[in-house]
Parts: C-alpha cells; sequence; structure tokens
C-alpha cells in the first residue's frame, strides 16, 4: 500500500493506494485554527489510525516550502508548516519504519500529467480536473450553501497527485 499526504497546518489532504494503482481511500483532515500543532498531530493519529495494521510499503510527502512564494509565504508560515510537516514524517516513521518520500509539488504535477500548463492561475482546478479524468468514481464533497467544491477538494487531489507521481517514479525504478 501507498499512503500519500498533501500536508498544511489547516488541512491535509491523504489517499493511500493498493501497489497494483487502485485508489482505496481519499480523505482529508481539517484541523481548528485554534489547535496547537501538538493537537493537531493528535487529531491526524486518531484520522489515520485504521492504518496501523495495513502492509503499508510506501510513504509520500508534498515537500515543504523552501522559499517565499505568494501570499501565504512569510517566515513564520514556512517555519510552522515545515515543523508540522516534521512532526507527520516523523510520527509516520515511528509508526511504519519506512521514511517518507518527499516530492515537489510542482515536479509531482508535471510527473503525473505531463500535458499540464503549470502557469496557469487556476493550477489547482486544473490539477483536480486531471485526477477527475483519472478517478472518475470519486464523490467529490460541494458546500450545500454554494454548491461549489469545497476548498478541501484541492488538498485531496494534490495527494492523489503526489501519488500518481510517486508510482510513476517507482516504476520507472524499475525499469
Amino acid at each position: 500500500m501507498i499512503l500519500s499526504f498533501d500536508i498544511s497546518t489547516s488541512v491535509i489532504g491523504f489517499c493511500s493506494y493498493k501497489e497494483s494503482g487502485e485508489l482505496q481511500e481519499l480523505d482529508y483532515i481539517k484541523f481548528n485554527e485554534k489547535h496547537t500543532l501538538f493537537e493537531k498531530i493528535n487529531v491526524f493519529k486518531d484520522k489515520i489510525k485504521h492504518y496501523e495494521q495495513a502492509d503499508v510499503k510506501h510513504i509520500c510527502i508534498e515537500e515543504p516550502l523552501k522559499k517565499f512564494s505568494g501570499k501565504f509565504s512569510n517566515a513564520d508560515t514556512i517555519s510552522k508548516l515545515n515543523f508540522f510537516n516534521g512532526m507527520i514524517s516523523s510520527y509516520l516513521y515511528l509508526l511504519f519504519n519506512i521514511e517518507p518520500f518527499y516530492i515537489n509539488v510542482n515536479t509531482a504535477r508535471k510527473t503525473a500529467f505531463p500535458d499540464l500548463n503549470l502557469r496557469t492561475p487556476e493550477i489547482k482546478h486544473e490539477v483536480w480536473k486531471k485526477v477527475v479524468e483519472k478517478e472518475p468514481k470519486i464523490n467529490w464533497k460541494y458546500s450545500k450553501r454554494t454548491g461549489k467544491l469545497v476548498n478541501e477538494t484541492y488538498d485531496m487531489s494534490d495527494a492523489v497527485t503526489l501519488a500518481y507521481a510517486y508510482m510513476k517514479i517507482l516504476k520507472e525504478r524499475e525499469c
């Protein structure tokens, strides 16, 4: 089994795939913004505890930001995100004895979907559309109030994208 995580301090999108490439689970964890990072790690542990006895062979995680880019990348935000990413990574390593494989989000998107235009302003939505093409059976979540996709959809589609990229990388290594 492959576990894939798109980690932020507000939402974690995650999925699991059989090594055959079949999607097993796709979900997200939305954190209470008032919780500390330590409280959030406990929420994370509870949400994924059903994997404790699973035959997990691989873990891939979106590489945390390394430089400033966009409105959410001040030094404090990057530091907090890296710290939380480390907490999640450490927990997963201790649980499964597997070192996570880290993938840059743009590298993952280009690897999973080579024809994707990474420069489009609506990149997250374009990635979601590519995931919909590959996984047409997913029932995506829509807001009851607005009828639009919930924001967490994009975290889940990034988790799927990371998994696709990682599976492609694994396949290339076998050759």
